[in-house]
């Protein structure tokens, strides 16, 4: 992708900018301005295909601003920026591939499809241009993880950054609202569900607004693996907020899905930025894992591939809540830091799991896709699936948040022929989020196919996915491409079988406690919701080996790691407390 003129249109837009917050274009702005067109007429010519076209397109609008401010110019607009010094704000000393060409449509006021994957740098896209112009971005983002995130990140940097969401209070709403309609805001967050709220864009239309910008938005495509029926309602903001120019960003979208975001949101000509879907530091692996014993051999393998020396930090994205639990639970019964994520628990739960994976407390969080969407851990290295997701779009995202960093890292699938009736049930029904029930039902089915037609593959796992978005590049893995390409090694796979070995004895955490061992047992329960402090339970283990625990009455720490759920985390944390107990119970 050959390079633009950044500093070029960056000046030039800057001239303009300045001249639009002081309601004129004195006779040396307009000298300067002038002279910085016409070098961007000599670079057009230089230049060759979709650069020239996306030149022109950039070149076009600042060419209109030009000429109108040759007549008098009323605005709320506040002192732009340079942007170098608005990207050294931002921590980015240099932009990444593909990022120059949405920040310099926004500086222009130029439509922009930005398709760039998980980690490459979207946010940057729109929070550039927000603090160098001196209007107003309006950013949506379905995201309140993602919203809070940046708005934290930005507001600590000193920015002019605000945010209006469900999680705040209504006093704290009606605060941002305020700061918004005084001009003192330059880029405001917030879900699309804010707009029904008439004092929200009447604040909103009290600004000259550059730039809005949809995130996630392959929500607004009923073909898009996300479908978000609010996402419709969008289009209408070019009307109700007049925003000099639309971006739209997605990590997820194959050409038809861009097709109907372009439509939806009425993008005029936009400058379109599709990096490539490539993650060269990332390996791919599906383990199928079929017939007597695949539970077994499932386990085995998570087990090997998380307890490896590189395994964690580790997501493992898990199909329902009630798998997410078991999954949760049986990591902390081997021996792993592990907690669990999903809708269905409390929101003071769900937040003390998300920061004990965010802060280092636990490595492994077991989780639904609820997890993960703008949450920025960089230094995950394994992303592993449970069960086979619903759409190879929604799988690439989610496998995209290992190896943030540029280390190596790896995306697991672990497949069964168990999970094919939990898609074939979610197929017939449609989905799950509403739209046109005929659209709904052969998008589910569509993705039904591209998911299964990617696990039974026997091609490269990389090229399948570079395929299914349209990438025309060829793959160039930095280390290990896939488990097609380079078979993992005989001590990294599962064993053949779990299912030929004779049958053991019960184990004693099986057996049914009763007198001073259940006792025993109840009293260790209380001792451990204590030693969770508010965490869930299972995150110091399991029934499974407090059961054992109770019964065998270990007294020194070797005994105790002999008993199967604990490991050498729980006898650093837990082991004194854990026999100054069993030694009262003496």
């Amino acid at each position: 992708m050959p390079d633009l003129p950044v500093d070029a249109v960056a000046d030039l837009a800057l001239v303009l900018a300045r001249a639009e917050a002081a309601g004129r274009l004195d006779p040396d702005d307009a000298a300067l301005a002038d002279r910085l067109l016409a070098g961007l007429r000599d670079e057009w010519r230089d230049l060759q295909g979709a650069a020239r076209a996306d030149l022109g397109r950039i070149a076009a609008p600042l060419r209109a601003r030009r000429d109108a401010l040759d007549g008098a110019v009323e605005s709320r607009r506040v002192h732009p920026r340079p942007l170098r010094e608005v990207l050294g704000d931002l921590g980015a000393h240099a932009l990444r591939p593909g990022q120059d060409r949405p920040i310099l449509a926004a500086l222009a006021g130029a439509d922009s499809l930005v398709v760039m994957p998980t980690g490459s740098g979207k946010s940057l896209c729109f929070q550039a241009p927000a603090f160098a112009s001196g209007g107003l971005t309006v950013v949506v983002s379905p995201l309140i993880a993602l919203i809070q995130d940046q708005h934290d990140r930005l507001a600590a940097a000193g920015l002019p950054v605000g945010m209006v969401t469900s999680l705040q209070s209504a006093a704290a709403n009606r605060e941002a609202i305020a700061h918004i309609a005084a001009g003192d805001v330059r880029l405001m967050l917030c879900a699309p569900e804010r707009f029904a709220h008439e004092a929200f864009t009447r604040a909103l239309q009290a600004n000259p607004v550059d730039l809005l910008a949809i995130d996630e938005a392959h929500c607004v495509s009923q073909w898009g693996h996300d479908f978000r029926p609010e996402y419709l309602q969008l289009g209408r903001l070019r009307d109700l907020l007049a925003p000099r120019a639309v971006m739209a960003l997605t990590a997820t979208a194959t050409p038809r899905v861009s097709e109907e975001i372009i439509r939806q949101l009425g993008l005029a000509d936009p400058v379109t930025v599709r990096t490539g879907f490539d993650r060269p530091n990332l390996s791919l692996d599906v383990i199928r894992l079929d017939g007597r014993g695949a539970v077994a051999r499932k386990w085995a393998a998570l087990e090997a591939g998380l307890g490896a020396g590189d395994g964690t930090p580790a997501i493992v994205y898990c199909g329902t809540r009630a798998a997410t639990e078991e999954v949760a639970e049986g990591l902390a019964a081997r021996g792993f830091r592990a907690v669990g994520y999903h809708a269905g628990m409390a929101d003071a739960e769900r937040i003390r799991a998300q920061e004990a994976f965010m802060s280092g407390d636990a490595d492994v969080i077991a989780a639904t896709n609820a997890f993960g969407m703008g949450i920025d851990r960089a230094d995950v290295r394994g992303v592993w699936h449970w069960s086979i997701p619903t759409s190879l779009e929604g799988y690439y995202q989610e496998a995209g948040r290992a190896g943030r960093d540029g280390a190596p890292a790896r995306a697991v699938l672990l497949a069964m022929r168990a999970d094919l009736g939990r898609l074939i049930r979610f197929a017939n029904q449609g989905g799950a989020d509403g739209g046109d029930p005929r659209i709904a039902r052969d998008r589910a089915w569509t993705a039904y196919r591209a998911i299964t037609g990617y696990v039974e593959s026997e091609g490269c796992r990389r090229q399948a996915i570079l395929d299914h978005f349209g990438d025309p590049g060829t793959g160039r893995p930095e280390g290990r491409c896939c488990d097609v390409c380079d078979p993992l090694p005989p001590d990294a796979r599962p064993p053949v079988s779990a299912a030929r070995t004779a049958p053991s004895p019960p184990a004693a955490a099986d057996v049914v406690l009763d007198g001073a061992d259940a006792d025993m047992f109840e009293r260790l329960r209380a001792w451990r919701r204590d030693r969770a402090d508010g965490k869930p339970a299972y995150t110091v283990c399991a029934d499974r080996a407090l059961r054992t625990i109770a019964l065998e009455r270990p007294r020194d720490e070797a005994s105790l790691l002999g008993i199967s759920g604990v490991g050498p985390a729980f006898v650093e944390r837990h082991s004194e407390s854990l026999f100054a107990l069993l030694g009262d119970a003496a």
